[in-house]
């Protein structure tokens, strides 16, 4: 127990000496969501009332998404891996850890857009507040568990960035954080199912923030927590310790994650 909270430790304060990871943890979601502020008001004069769940969302997916796979894929491929093995640091520690402590830095910059934006910029607190958390926490598992497996998945850290934009690029664009999904074709608003963000907005925005709900909320957090879990379950089975024991095609089943997104399509 002494060695995993050494290990949480070690892992939080890298991020804070890692200008890579200093960036995509903090810097890049503070920078994008005070420019936001100055920005969308005067284009969505509703913006300020409904901006924390948009916001939130994209610190979530930039932490999880962009900045937690580079170091997992980095670390096996280094054989750092190799030598936890070596000096018996079980499965779940190497999984856990990097999870725990980017969700403790995603936490400290959502506070920080909760305040500030309910205080200066206008924004809404949530309604349910209780509410409001459980679904945080439920999104933050759900993209976690999708970098986690993307680390894993990657044979180098160049990779882990073109996976990642794979999901974070159409989720920008057609996951409700930038506009609302409303506004889209219906064909286009199923499609975007398939993204973990949209169920991320439809649920935050519906139950915290009294907005309309195109589709079943509890259909959205069981499809997160679905796919959340697939993802950390497939990210411990394809798990390598040496980049060089990865195999491409064994690693392509890491695809199965996305399936209760798909499946949403259809259902929801």
């Amino acid at each position: 127990m002494k060695a995993i909270i050494n290990h949480l430790e070690f892992e939080f304060k890298s991020v804070l000496r890692d200008k890579t990871l200093l960036l995509m943890n903090y810097l890049f979601p503070l920078v994008f969501y005070f420019m936001m502020v100055l920005i969308m008001p005067g284009i969505n004069r509703d913006f300020s009332k409904s901006m924390i769940p948009g916001m939130i969302v994209f610190t979530i997916m930039v932490s999880t998404l962009l900045g937690m796979p580079s170091p997992i894929a980095f670390s096996k491929e280094k054989g750092i891996y190799r030598s936890y093995k070596i000096y018996g640091v079980p499965l779940r520690a190497v999984l856990l850890v990097p999870v725990i402590t980017t969700a403790v830095h995603i936490t400290i910059v959502s506070i920080i857009i909760l305040i500030t934006g309910t205080n200066f910029f206008g924004s809404i607190f949530p309604h349910n507040f209780l509410n409001f958390c459980l679904i945080y926490f439920v999104s933050l598992f759900a993209f976690s568990g999708l970098g986690t497996l993307i680390g894993v998945c990657s044979p180098n850290s160049k990779v882990t960035v073109l996976l990642a934009q794979l999901i974070f690029i159409p989720s920008m664009m057609l996951g409700g954080i930038m506009m609302p999904t409303e506004i889209l074709s219906q064909n286009v608003q199923k499609l975007s199912r398939i993204l973990p963000s949209t169920h991320c907005m439809n649920a935050l925005g519906t139950i915290s923030f009294d907005r309309t709900s195109n589709y079943s909320i509890s259909g959205s957090i069981t499809i997160l927590l679905l796919g959340g879990l697939l993802a950390f379950i497939l990210s411990a089975y394809l798990f390598t310790w040496d980049s060089k024991c990865g195999k491409l095609r064994k690693n392509i089943l890491g695809l199965a994650a996305l399936l209760p997104y798909f499946v949403s399509v259809f259902i929801l």
